[in-house]
């Protein structure tokens, strides 16, 4: 009789941390796994990976499950190994800015701690109330914040995980500037899990903002809407995040914030201040000026500027848009609005177009059936401008005929090499990465 991969998880994590048959709660677009360890230890975790290494069980890592819309559908799961039990923080201390927490820990959790001695991690990614701290940077989410703050990968100093072969092993610590050589950190972050699973994360961290408000203008169009984000960036001004949005993507967040709706066709730029009292009036003032006669200018504090946020972080997940395609572009920041009249022309007026428009990242959503166009005129944006563009999410049943990840990468082959070094045994993430890597 032959072993399965639910046998082996048993003998490492007991009939009680094993879920055999677990139905839909942890299936990935349709497909359900044979069975779902909930590792306890790092050692756990290992022991589950070298055990599907040696029967050939294809392994799907799970956090909380917030951001497995990502990728491709996967050809197999045999084993997910959930992390849910690895939780807590295992070293901070506040004077250091530097905390360490075990990859399973729920987001929410850990900023709830920081805040208790006035810090923060500065990122808000999409998924944020559901998704732990492992599934952050291995699904690489970022949110509007990256403006000012910088990105995930900015802020990882250290990671300890396990590797397909069962071997445990870390990288980085817990100082801010490490020896020089190969930062295997950063090789974790936005794998989905392809070359192991964290098991605990080391972040430098930064002292909680003293409050925030929004900058709201109403634009007629996206030249207006270019016009102002390329003055803003130009000032010396330093919001924390600035949004432009076309009137599809602005009736979405004014709505949530209890705003009016825009005007038809209007586009909109929101800017984030936060910080002391001083610099916010400062801000709006300087925001008064920049916009003059361009549009009209409103200002939210308290709830409705908190619900602004919380939906413009949220605008990629694919709840927003239930059914719909969602694409991410990226590429030079002045380029941002070549992305925008793409997305328009392949989705129409009703399609909602958000741009992170300090950083030069489009997101754009359409109904499946105008799922393709949307993708291709894209994707060939993309490639005009020297970016990229890539399927946020997209119903199952679409995914086998978009091009999930865009166009290939240059270092492909590096990128093979390094697949085959870390699982010889091909057994991580399999159908969920593009260009024949799963």
């Amino acid at each position: 009789m032959s072993v399965t991969p639910a046998d082996r998880a048993a003998e490492i994590v007991g009939h009680e941390h094993l879920r055999v048959s677990p139905g839909d709660g942890y299936a990935v677009d349709g497909v359900r796994p044979g069975a779902v360890a909930l590792a306890g230890t790092p050692e756990e975790t290992g022991a589950l990976l070298a055990a599907a290494g040696e029967i050939g069980a294809g392994v799907l890592p799970w956090g909380a499950g917030a951001h497995q819309h990502l990728g491709g559908v996967p050809s197999r799961a045999d084993l997910v190994i959930a992390t849910g039990r690895l939780r807590g923080i295992t070293d901070y201390t506040p004077a250091d800015y530097v905390v360490a927490v075990r990859a399973g820990t729920p987001f929410r959790d850990l900023q709830a701690e920081l805040a208790k001695h006035g810090q923060w991690l500065p990122v808000d990614p999409p998924g944020a109330a559901a998704a732990t701290v492992g599934g952050i940077v291995a699904a690489n989410r970022n949110g509007p914040r990256r403006l000012l703050w910088g990105a995930i990968r900015d802020m990882v100093i250290g990671i300890r995980a396990a590797l397909p072969t069962g071997e445990l092993i870390k990288a980085g610590g817990k100082v801010v500037k490490n020896v020089a050589g190969y930062d295997l950190a950063k090789l974790f972050i936005g794998s989905l899990g392809a070359v192991g699973i964290l098991t605990e994360v080391t972040f430098k961290i930064s002292p909680l903002p003293e409050a925030g408000l929004t900058v709201m203008v109403t634009l007629p169009d996206l030249a207006a809407a270019h016009d102002l984000t390329t003055a803003v960036m130009r000032s010396y001004l330093l919001p924390s995040a600035m949004e432009a949005a076309n009137a599809a993507a602005l009736r979405r967040l004014a709505a949530a914030a209890g705003a009016p709706a825009p005007p038809a066709h209007a586009w909109g730029v929101l800017l984030l201040a936060e910080g002391l009292e001083e610099s916010r009036v400062r801000h709006v003032n300087e925001m008064r000026t920049l916009v003059g006669a361009r549009g009209a200018m409103e200002v939210l504090e308290g709830e409705p500027h908190r619900a602004l946020w919380e939906a413009v972080a949220e605008f990629p997940s694919p709840a927003t848009h239930p059914g719909a395609v969602v694409c991410r572009a990226g590429g030079p920041i002045a380029r941002w609005p070549d992305f925008a009249r793409a997305a328009a022309a392949a989705g129409g007026d009703a399609a909602p177009v958000l741009a992170h428009a300090g950083v030069g990242l489009v997101y754009a959503a359409a109904r499946a059936a105008a799922g393709g166009a949307l993708v291709e005129a894209l994707g060939q944006a993309a490639r005009s401008a020297g970016g990229y563009a890539v399927v946020e999410a997209a119903p199952a049943a679409l995914k086998a005929a978009l091009p999930i990840w865009g166009a290939e990468p240059g270092g492909l082959e590096l990128m093979r090499r390094l697949r085959a070094a870390y699982d010889p045994r091909g057994i991580m993430v399999p159908g969920r990465l593009g260009w024949s890597l799963s």
